[in-house]
């Protein structure tokens, strides 16, 4: 069974610091895998399979077709690259990890390459976070977006992470304790 995309390889390789000889192999994983944590998790199940549906019997059209073309397609390419960046320069062979260098280049720092992938973080969150707010104000276009029952995945509203919040119920002083983390009331 094919695995259908949302996005090209050229759509992936226009859209990001990806240098055009960057074989599509080694990216295909990450488009698969960014396309199930980031895309998926913001439609749901039911209107992530209508997509795949519509894109295989080649009947894309309409606010779908929007969808794709303008939400996910400028989304999905930046959390594919954010995927690939630590694995770009490594090569797994018979039981061996090699890594790559370059003979024009300079490699990035752990700290630089680390910035460059919050950077594109940063980017696609902003993306999702346009594709979230057009489905939630469109949602007679997608009625499978509220269809989705027993174990699939349900969309999410949700896409900034801030965080584990640590602040201290009222009156306990300045001690964090286990108890904090386990019990919800506190009082």
């Amino acid at each position: 069974m094919a695995y259908v995309l949302f996005i090209s390889e050229a759509k992936l390789k226009d859209s990001t610091a990806l240098n055009l000889n960057v074989d599509v192999d080694l990216l295909l994983p990450f488009v698969r895998e960014a396309q199930k944590l980031y895309v998926e998790t913001a439609l749901g199940t039911d209107l992530t399979q209508k997509l795949k549906d519509e894109i295989t019997a080649g009947t894309l059209a309409g606010a779908y077709k929007t969808l794709v073309d303008d939400y996910i397609g400028d989304m999905l390419p930046a959390y594919s690259l954010y995927h690939a960046i630590p694995f770009l320069r490594f090569k797994v062979e018979n039981g061996n990890i090699y890594s790559k260098t370059s003979e024009t280049g300079t490699a990035l720092s752990e700290s630089e390459a680390q910035h460059f992938r919050e950077e594109i973080l940063n980017t696609a969150s902003y993306y999702r976070e346009r594709l979230i707010d057009y489905i939630c104000n469109n949602t007679s276009s997608f009625p499978e977006y509220s269809t989705n029952t027993g174990a699939d995945v349900s969309p999410s509203k949700e896409n900034y992470y801030a965080g584990m919040n640590l602040e201290r119920p009222d009156g306990q002083g300045s001690r964090l304790t286990l108890r904090n983390f386990l019990t919800s009331d506190l009082t």
